[in-house]
């Protein structure tokens, strides 16, 4: 939604105000002038320069990384709260091999913490905290599977 804001000389917020119709607002502002009365302003109002109506940014797309069916599992092992130790037992690998899909996973992702990566994941929509499916032990296997 646009909002109108409004800068003191030394560039501090004095007014913040959210604002419905833009086209409406441009309207007022060509046909009527800035009247500070009209806005709620207490003091007068001086327009310098532009007056910018913009919306908020689209956010950025984030690119989901390809992941192998294992990287998924161990993804969603974290999301289900367990450890990477627990998750080793869980999917029959050694712990050192969970690490390394961490490691692999975090570079991917671009994160450098295993929160940041969780939360990532979970914004892309690749593991549900909620979902409690259970993982079959494989067979051992590297971890850039």
């Amino acid at each position: 939604m646009p909002s109108i804001v409004v800068f003191n000389d030394i560039g501090e917020v004095v007014y913040q105000n959210a604002v419905v119709d833009a086209q409406e607002l441009a309207r007022r502002i060509r046909d009527e002038g800035f009247e500070a009365d009209s806005f709620g302003f207490s003091q007068p109002v001086q327009v310098n320069g532009l007056i910018l109506l913009t919306q908020k940014p689209p956010k950025q797309k984030r690119e989901v990384p390809k992941l192998t069916e294992r990287q998924c599992m161990v993804l969603q092992c974290l999301a289900n709260s367990l450890t990477p130790e627990q998750t080793a037992i869980k999917m029959g690998l050694s712990e050192n091999a969970i690490r390394e899909y961490l490691k692999i996973l975090k570079k991917k992702f671009k994160t450098d913490s295993r929160d940041q990566l969780m939360a990532m994941a979970g914004y892309l929509g690749l593991c549900d905290p909620f979902e409690n499916e259970t993982i079959e032990k494989g067979e051992q296997s590297n971890p850039s599977d």
